[in-house]
């Protein structure tokens, strides 16, 4: 069970615990939560505790983090079907693997560059789930080692390519 002022992870979002209360509807205790970096309360979200749907879980820790960033070069890409691309991506961005937001960047990052070095126009559907994982992914590691969005970004790509020599 969470407490007030945990910090968790809901669906794909960083949200803080802000309280407890009793559903209206079910009768099921459910947690309060607010996006992390919104936290004016114009946004707010319930969710039942028992956590039946798995979507609520822990804030990814620095040794995950550090984890995540050693197998990133072992993770594979999707299989590239231009046809099934968006609801590949949109099966992974449902998840609650941290490890799919790295296999999504990695596929849309590899097809985009392999369409510009074709002197093709990048496709919008591998930008439009690219911009969503790296949200995803450096909000939370961003949070997690209390760095910047930005600097969260840097600090992953430097980690990853000082492993690859990239």
């Amino acid at each position: 069970m969470y407490k007030v002022n945990d910090i968790v992870v809901y669906r794909r979002d960083v949200c803080k615990v802000v309280g407890k209360h009793r559903s209206d509807f079910t009768g099921e205790m459910c947690y309060d939560l607010v996006p992390y970096r919104n936290q004016d309360g114009s946004v707010k979200m319930q969710v039942p505790i028992s956590n039946k749907a798995g979507n609520l879980r822990d804030l990814i820790t620095e040794e995950q983090i550090q984890q995540l960033i050693k197998d990133t070069p072992d993770i594979e890409t999707l299989e590239n079907k231009p046809a099934n691309m968006k609801s590949q991506y949109a099966a992974l961005l449902k998840g609650n693997e941290v490890s799919d937001l790295v296999r999504i960047i990695k596929t849309s990052y590899g097809r985009n560059k392999a369409r510009m070095e074709q002197h093709k126009k990048l496709a919008s559907i591998d930008d439009e789930y690219l911009k969503k994982a790296e949200k995803y992914l450096y909000d939370e590691i961003s949070v997690a080692l209390g760095m910047t969005y930005d600097e969260a970004k840097a600090h992953f790509e430097d980690e990853v390519a000082k492993i690859t020599g990239e």
